[in-house]
């Protein structure tokens, strides 16, 4: 692939000013023109951006008024024309020939010691609005406080992104999640083997671990975690139910919790070296008791250090200086939720400490639930569910990121959010999701962070 580049000293460049008056304006026309010189060599690098800025246009901004003459000739060099100029911003609109990248592009020209700024002409869309119709009323009002539709413009969830939801179950035949449950093409149904040796049999679409021995019905007979995993990814701008936060994600159904939605340490484990194995880069924990179990923790560090896992949890509801288990692990993130009347403070029942990492929605959350139906509930297992679709989208737009990667965008995006009488309590702040997948903002202050 051939290199844009610039005349070393801008030699051309400076005679064609010199020059300018006796050159004629060549960028009337709308109409690619003007040759390049042979030693300016303008390659078509396909753009990384895509479809974020309008292909083969730019702008260009001078600092001081100059003459038609050098004006074309400046334009001219690239092949350019100019389409049309903004005298209220002093902007010129510039086509660009075929194949000639307009980042590149930009770059030489604010190389320039006369552009005040070049850049590609990029394209702005209205924040997107799921059509789901329970989303205006019953959700609108916190996703618009985590700049979700901001997000949602960027990135909406891959297939290939499994976010494992360890909980009372999943209703499968929710309209709004039946589309979302994991399938797993390395088990034979009905054979009565492991055939991926991941701790389950016949496990098609999830795992029952509060049965002994393990089933493979994750069907949920509590409702908590159907709520959990229409929050995570709920097929959304489908025209009917509510939205989820990674819409495009998959979510795999980790039985741990029963009908009262209670389990044990060792479902809880268990359960979460089974998503770990089942290929679940992201791990939902809904769930917190007052202190830690070595069996939690081992299978914690195993899911973390192991196979590489993000893992999510819930800070607790009990309304105390006291971060609950398994999200006091240092290996999971840890979540707390904010209020609804006063968004940029703590809800009453939140868990806050220094293990706290975010603070998502957890008061007024309406979601999926039993029977294809719809619920709204409250507590900072909702708040833990917003962040692991979060995490979901990250990895859905790098799937290359790390833990740590995660982490960082999370912190550097987050709005902080006052103490008042418990610090600490958000953590690094609320939730943003425009701000964490919007990447290339935090590249300059991050470098290798980002990975193209």
């Amino acid at each position: 692939m051939r290199v844009l580049r610039w005349l070393g000293p801008l030699a051309l460049v400076v005679a064609a000013l010199l020059l300018a008056d006796t050159v004629p304006h060549p960028l009337a026309s709308s109409s690619a023109g003007g040759g390049l010189p042979p030693s300016v060599d303008f390659a078509s690098a396909p753009s990384k951006d895509g479809e974020q800025f309008l292909p083969g246009e730019m702008l260009v901004k001078f600092k001081l008024p100059l003459p038609p003459g050098a004006v074309g000739v400046i334009h001219g060099l690239a092949g350019g024309a100019e389409m049309e100029y903004l005298p209220a911003l002093g902007l010129h609109r510039i086509r660009l020939p075929d194949g000639v990248d307009a980042q590149q592009a930009a770059t030489i020209y604010n190389a320039l010691p006369w552009v005040e700024y070049a850049e590609p002409n990029y394209i702005v869309r209205a924040a997107i609005t799921p059509d789901d119709p329970l989303y205006p009323v019953d959700q609108a009002w916190y996703y618009d406080i985590i700049n979700a539709p901001a997000g949602w413009d960027i990135e909406r969830g891959r297939l290939a992104t499994i976010v494992a939801v360890l909980d009372t179950g999943a209703d499968l035949d929710h309209p709004d999640l039946e589309s979302k449950i994991w399938t797993n093409g390395r088990e034979t149904p009905g054979n009565g083997l492991d055939d991926d040796l991941n701790g389950c049999i016949d496990d098609v679409h999830g795992c029952n671990f509060v049965t002994l021995p393990p089933s493979n019905d994750p069907g949920d007979d509590h409702g908590h975690g159907s709520m959990i995993a229409g929050i995570v990814g709920a097929d959304s701008n489908n025209g009917q139910g509510v939205a989820g936060v990674a819409w495009g994600a998959t979510v795999l159904p980790v039985k741990v919790l029963d009908k009262t939605g209670t389990g044990s340490a060792s479902d809880v484990a268990q359960g979460i070296i089974y998503a770990a194995k089942s290929g679940a880069q992201v791990i939902n924990l809904s769930m917190a008791r007052p202190s830690p179990s070595r069996a939690l923790e081992e299978a914690v560090k195993a899911a973390h250090n192991t196979y590489g896992a993000i893992l999510v949890a819930a800070a607790g509801n009990e309304g105390q200086a006291a971060v609950g288990y398994p999200a006091a692990y240092p290996e999971v993130i840890a979540v707390a939720a904010f209020d609804h009347g006063d968004p940029n403070s703590r809800a009453s029942f939140s868990n806050w400490g220094p293990q706290v990492n975010v603070a998502a929605p957890g008061v007024d959350v309406f979601s999926t639930h039993l029977n294809g139906g719809y619920a709204r509930g409250q507590g900072t297992s909702f708040a833990s569910a917003f962040a692991s679709g979060l995490v979901a989208l990250l990895l859905s737009q790098d799937s290359a990121r790390t833990d740590d990667d995660v982490r960082a965008l999370l912190r550097i995006s987050a709005d902080d959010l006052p103490d008042g009488s418990t610090p600490n309590w958000d953590g690094w702040g609320r939730l943003n999701l425009g701000g964490a997948l919007n990447s290339r903002a935090y590249q300059a202050i991050l470098p290798g962070l980002v990975k193209d």
